[in-house]
């Protein structure tokens, strides 16, 4: 019912990390294929990419390179087994995207299961008070679902995502991998940031009206239950959305490897979807994954309460034919907001481009 597919996970010991900077590797290639380019208009360094990359305003979470404070910060890279080998953020520690999706099952629905996202925390020896910055080829799903895992454990440090992307990264860099000594990471789970399906049925016709907001991240085409649309889900009972949903597409979030414009992402939620910034909002798709991306764009924007609904549409739309009373599907009822954007790299969940 997740929107993930299982990669290979194992990391053995392959190499230490090399002491170089993304910089002197970029500076290397280019004397070797591009011999003169100074002065030349269009060239962009290194720094000039870092730069880029800043974010400005009043929006949490995302920091260009140039505006990393911590220096003791652990960084979490949540992009492929392969691309983190090749080469990453020296000192970097991989966490499989599919590690930290974990669910367990509750008598109201299934919800995050907090000691198997713990267990992989610690296996890469990270305790709750590190300052952390998680990364990726993008700013998209795979980071944002580090992030949740993060905040829903009760992490204690700062959570800081590099915007831009691994690369917009002009500091120290390493390749191969190192198996980190584990640590216990003590959980504190925050159910404050989830509903259950059970949540949601008791709220059934109150959405986006008097009640709590309800966003649904997934393609119009999945929302709405077009008729042998590509983008829908085989393995789903039935087609559609939760009654009361909004659509806005996750992928808006997006522009390539960075942020998008914080004032247009904005207008996106809170003119165009009328996302209320101090009221509850719901945000899910078909799986855990992407949806946790406009989980963390609304609380970058100051959104005060904004849940993740961990059981999705999979979840959802899969249950007994004898509960389907109390758990609808609506395909009439439509509200469709319109996105642009695109996600760079193997940030876009990697999993499932239905949300």
């Amino acid at each position: 019912m997740g929107d993930d597919h299982s990669e290979d996970t194992s990391d053995d010991d392959a190499g230490a990390d090399g002491d170089v900077t993304r910089r002197s590797l970029l500076a290397a290639a280019a004397g070797a294929g591009v011999a003169s380019t100074a002065g030349c208009a269009g060239i962009s360094t290194p720094a000039d990419v870092a730069s880029a990359a800043s974010i400005r305003g009043n929006v949490a979470y995302f920091r260009g390179p140039d505006q990393l404070t911590a220096e003791s910060a652990v960084f979490l890279d949540a992009r492929s087994r392969e691309r983190f080998r090749r080469e990453h953020v020296y000192g970097a520690r991989r966490v499989p995207v599919e590690s930290v999706t974990a669910r367990a099952e509750r008598e109201s629905g299934l919800v995050p299961d907090a000691d198997a996202i713990a267990s992989t925390l610690g296996s890469v020896g990270l305790t709750p008070d590190r300052d952390v910055v998680v990364y990726g080829s993008s700013v998209g799903a795979r980071v944002s679902r580090v992030v949740f895992a993060l905040e829903y454990l009760g992490h204690e440090g700062e959570i800081t995502v590099l915007n831009g992307g691994y690369e917009a990264w002009n500091g120290r860099v390493g390749v191969g991998s190192r198996v980190p000594v584990e640590t216990r990471y003590e959980a504190s789970p925050n159910d404050d940031l989830i509903v259950t399906r059970d949540w949601i049925a008791d709220r059934v016709g109150s959405f986006n009206a008097d009640g709590p907001g309800l966003i649904d991240v997934r393609p119009p085409e999945a929302y709405l239950g077009a008729r042998n649309a590509a983008k829908l889900v085989d393995s789903n009972a039935r087609h559609g959305h939760l009654p009361g949903a909004v659509d806005v597409h996750w992928t808006g979030n997006v522009n390539g490897q960075q942020l998008a414009e914080p004032g247009t992402l904005a207008g996106l939620y809170f003119e165009s979807a009328g996302v209320d910034m101090d009221g509850p909002t719901v945000v899910y798709g078909q799986g855990n994954v992407n949806p946790t991306n406009t989980w963390l764009v609304l609380r970058a924007l100051q959104a005060e309460d904004v849940r993740l609904y961990d059981g999705g549409f999979g979840e959802w739309a899969n249950v007994p034919e004898t509960l389907r009373g109390r758990y609808p599907v609506e395909t009439k009822t439509t509200t469709v907001v319109e996105t642009t954007g695109s996600v760079g790299g193997d940030d876009d969940g990697g999993f499932s481009c239905t949300g």
